[in-house]
């Protein structure tokens, strides 16, 4: 009963010892994934601003027409 105990104990610890690692390894994956994508929203958002400010500066220069029903 005592070799089954301790072949328990050491797969326990092993496994215990393997999620832990396993776990660390995916919160640096998320970790790294959530600022490479905070990035990009950035770079999406300012390139956004900068479109809709040309498209305002080209609206104000047009001449204002009524709309016509």
């Amino acid at each position: 009963m005592g070799l089954l105990r301790v072949r328990l104990t050491s797969f326990l610890v092993g496994f215990g010892v393997a999620g832990g690692l396993g776990m660390y390894q995916l919160r640096q994956d998320v970790l790294t994934s959530h600022e490479v994508l905070s990035r990009q929203a950035d770079e999406y958002r300012s390139k956004l601003e900068k479109r809709v400010a040309q498209l305002e500066s080209l609206v104000a220069k047009e001449p204002k027409q009524e709309l016509q029903n």
